[in-house]
Formats: C-alpha cells, sequence, structure tokens
C-alpha cells in the first residue's frame, strides 16, 4: 500500500512545511531537508538489553566508545522504574511489546505460552494486521521473541534466531552483525517502511552468574554499548544514504541484584529492590533532532509499543496502558534538559524506592510461585543432569548405568514436576492480580476473515484533511506520475 506522504508531491509537502497549507502546523525553522524527511521511510528501530542497570551504563559506558552515550547525545533519556511490576524477563518484554502490564497480559514466569499474545498481541502483530506494508523483523539469540514474533495470525515478516557462538557474548556480537546487515539492506529498497528489534543477552546472563555488582556485569555493559555504537553508525551510513531519519528506541527490562547469593549464583532478579526494579528508556525520534540530549521524567517501558505504531499512523488500542511518548501532552510536558545529564539520571535512579509493603510482599508471593518451575527445570536440574552424564561419559561397568539410568528418572519426573508447579504458579499469580483484567478490544480477527466492503468515502469519512494552498500551480501536473518518472 502507498501511504498518502509518498504521493503527495514536493512542491505540496513543501507548502505545507512552510506553513500555507493547514494540514501541518510547521514549527519555526522547519527546512527543506524536514521536507525530504516527510518524504522519506518510516524506520523504527527498536534495540533491548536485558537486565540493565542504568547506573552501571553511566558509570562504565557513559562515554564517546559506547553506543549507550552516542544515543542519549542523539535523543532523550529517562532512568524509568518498574516497581510494583514482575522483575523477571517474560513478563517484562511481554509489557514492553504488548504495551499492557502484567494485571493485563498475565505473564508471570520464564515459561513462553502463546495465549497471552493472542489475547493481547504484540507490536509485531498489531503493525503485520494494520499495515503488512511495514517490514518487521526481530534479530534474537533468544527463542523468547521469535516465539512471540511468530504468535498470531499476523506473524513478522522476518524472524531471525541467531545461533552460534559458545558464549552470550558471542552470542551478541552475531546478533549485532545481523543487525548491521538489515540496516544498511534498507539503502537497496529505500521507500519501505521498517521496524527491527535487536535484542542483546550478556548483561542478564554475567549478572545471573556473577552479579551486578562484578567485573563481568561491568564487562558485559561495555560490550554491549560498544555493539550498539556499531548499530548506531550503520544507521548513520543508512541515513546518509538515503536521506531517510530513523527513530531509535532502547529499553532494558528490568535491573539486577548487585552481588551473588546462592552459592556464587545469583537468584538476580524477580523481586522489588531498587537495583531490580531499574530500567530505562532512551528514545531517538525521527527529524527531533531539538530533543537531543534530553531527559524524560515520564516515559514508561509500557510506552513502546504506542511510540512504535503511532511512528506508523497505526490506531492505538482504547486498553493500552502505555501512550506514545512522540505526541502524549503529559509526557511532552515532563521533557526537561538538564546541565548535566548523567548527574540527573543519578538522581533519578536514587529516587526509587520499594512498593508498599502489601505490593511487595504479594509480588514476591507471585515470582517465587510463578517462577519455580521454570527454576526447578532451567537452574536445579541441569547441574545435577551434568553431573550425572559426566559419569555416563566415562563408561565405568554398573555405575554408569545407574548413572544413565537416573538421569532418564530425573528428566522425566523434573519436567512433569516442572510442569505442574508451573500451572500452580500460574493460579496462585491470578489470585494476586496477574491476568484479571480483560482486554476491551475485540480480538484481530484471523486472516481473510474481514475484508473492508464499504465506499472510499466511508473509508475516508474520519479522516478528513485540507489540501495545501499550491499558489496557482497547475496541480494535474504536479500529480502528473509519467512527468514525475521522465
Amino acid at each position: 500500500m502507498t501511504t498518502l506522504k509518498r504521493v503527495l508531491c514536493g512542491a505540496a509537502v513543501a507548502s505545507l512545511v512552510a506553513g500555507t497549507g493547514s494540514a501541518v502546523e510547521a514549527r519555526a525553522g522547519l527546512s527543506a531537508v524536514t521536507a525530504e524527511w516527510m518524504l522519506a521511510a518510516e524506520h523504527v528501530l527498536l534495540l533491548g538489553t536485558d537486565g540493565t542497570n542504568l547506573d552501571k551504563i553511566l558509570e562504565y559506558a557513559y562515554n564517546d566508545d559506547s553506543g549507550f552515550k552516542m544515543l542519549m547525545d542523539r535523543g532523550i533519556t529517562a532512568a524509568t522504574t518498574i516497581a510494583g511490576h514482575m522483575t523477571m524477563s517474560t513478563p517484562s518484554w511481554s509489557t514492553i511489546l504488548t504495551g499492557v502490564w502484567d494485571d493485563k497480559h498475565g505473564v508471570v514466569s520464564n515459561v513462553y505460552r502463546p495465549e497471552p499474545y493472542t489475547t493481547w498481541p504484540s507490536v509485531f502483530n498489531l503493525i503485520e494486521y494494520h499495515k503488512p506494508e511495514v517490514e518487521t523483523t526481530v534479530i534474537s539469540g533468544r527463542g523468547l521473541f521469535t516465539e512471540i514474533a511468530s504468535t498470531g495470525g499476523y506473524p513478522a515478516d522476518n524472524i531471525i534466531g541467531i545461533s552460534g557462538g559458545s558464549t552470550s557474548a558471542e552470542m551478541d556480537a552475531l546478533v549485532t552483525q545481523e543487525t548491521i546487515s538489515r540496516i544498511l539492506a534498507t539503502t537497496n529498497n529505500p521507500n519501505i517502511d521498517t521496524f527491527m528489534f535487536s535484542y542483546q543477552s550478556q548483561v542478564d546472563h554475567a549478572g545471573h552468574s556473577y552479579g551486578g555488582g562484578s567485573d563481568q556485569y561491568r564487562d558485559a555493559v561495555i560490550n554491549v554499548g560498544a555493539n550498539w555504537k556499531e548499530i548506531l553508525e550503520a544507521v548513520a551510513q543508512a541515513e546518509a544514504a538515503t536521506g531517510d531519519r530513523w527513530t531509535i528506541i532502547a529499553v532494558t527490562d528490568h535491573g539486577h541484584q548487585q552481588n551473588p547469593d546462592l552459592f556464587g549464583f545469583s537468584l538476580g532478579h524477580g523481586f522489588q529492590s531498587p537495583n531490580e526494579t531499574s530500567s530505562f528508556v532512551m528514545l531517538s525520534l525521527a527529524g527531533n533532532e531539538a530533543q537531543a540530549g534530553g531527559q524524560s521524567l515520564s516515559y514508561q517501558t509500557i510506552d513502546i509499543t504506542p511510540t512504535i505504531l503511532q511512528a506508523f499512523g497505526i490506531p492505538m488500542r482504547s486498553d493500552f496502558d502505555g501512550v506514545p511518548m512522540q505526541t502524549d501532552p503529559d509526557i511532552l510536558n515532563g521533557i526537561v534538559f538538564p546541565a548535566d545529564l548523567k548527574q540527573a539520571l543519578t538522581d533519578a535512579i536514587n529516587s526509587y524506592g520499594y512498593p508498599d509493603i502489601g505490593t511487595d510482599i504479594m509480588l514476591s508471593i507471585r515470582a517465587l510461585a510463578g517462577g519455580a518451575g521454570y527454576f526447578l527445570e532451567n537452574y536445579a536440574l541441569p547441574p545435577i543432569l551434568n553431573f550425572l552424564q559426566s559419569i555416563v561419559d566415562q563408561d565405568i561397568f554398573l555405575i554408569s548405568g545407574l548413572a544413565e539410568g537416573t538421569q532418564w528418572v530425573l528428566k522425566t519426573v523434573g519436567a512433569a514436576t516442572a510442569d505442574v508447579l508451573t500451572d500452580i504458579g500460574r493460579v496462585v499469580a491470578y489470585f494476586t492480580g496477574a491476568g484479571v483484567i480483560p482486554p476491551n478490544d475485540a480480538p484481530l480477527p484471523l486472516p481473510g476473515a474481514a475484508e473492508f466492503t464499504g465506499s472510499l468515502e466511508a473509508l475516508l469519512a474520519d479522516h478528513a484533511f485540507t489540501a495545501p494552498d499550491l499558489g496557482g500551480a497547475d496541480a494535474p501536473s504536479l500529480l502528473d506520475v509519467d512527468a514525475l518518472l521522465s
């Protein structure tokens, strides 16, 4: 589908920007460059990093070698908190990618289930349903995101699950290279709108293994900053090649505890300490360089999906908890320009605390119940199974056979037990307020189930616009496709 802005001729856009038409209220100082941008394709890039505390970014990666600093200089940064909500990865990423909190989507553990994303469609589904001409891509070494992007009747166009690499850092490097390749490929098709989500995991892995206060966590933050710098440099290269301006959003799902607490292994997150509920949002809005280096006092992680949809002109769901960051008046009024951005963000981080005691206890119960099955299957059993496998590999008479049999029993019983614990956790979560609010909006129809059959007049009835004053120019000649292509 060709959008209206694509068929407006250059003279019409220049007229709109200059203020001679009433379709756009132009700000003073808009230039011909802005007019060119209005004709360009929309590109939105969402960068995700798991379990990354903003205070560690400010301490270790607030420098010119880091993509974190580059993005802060280019856009607006908010030190946010998810206090009062779950601090597990899948619930938090579900909030980011659906625009609703866990009391609606009901995701309470890291065990993937498709049902929440059919009830509360993801940003991928919403884009593909409303604007299938937008090229949607997810690039991740974690299966959660390829599964979310595949769920529902309107999956993402390009679902790229990265495999390979012996460490999470190596996996992130592969994700980075694929992301760069996809960004640069947009220069070959400059008229196609794109949405990309690129995910980095190594900071969260370092936090679980060594704690958020460790040298390994520091190194992971620095590595992700270096990866993002390469990605942002690729965006700059694509912008220079096509004249497009990209909207870039960066976010983390939660923070991390600072010290290991289980014999060298850190639970990392899941509860309500300020380090765990710490998060951030960075937004660099295409064509809005005037807000570079700013701070938002209002952004939240639930605003990510509405902001992406707004960039493509897609209508908002009535039951979103979030709002578009680029248009909501309250959010716009909460943008400031501190003399020292690093100190201002640090002050904001330090201002956050625990939720009220009742909420804290309720969410702790929910986290323990919801995460029990996942913890058993992914953290408690694997070390035991690996130890038994080492005995099996030694091929010791009788002993190796017994070890192999014990392995089978543990796998079978352990998997069944984990499933039961997960189901119990969902029940406990519901009675503590997760997934209790149903959607207001109807589910997305199945592909092909609903077609528009009304008239063009009916379709445009609620979308009237005023044509610009073209100053007596010959409109037919301006819209002469053959002349434009000659």
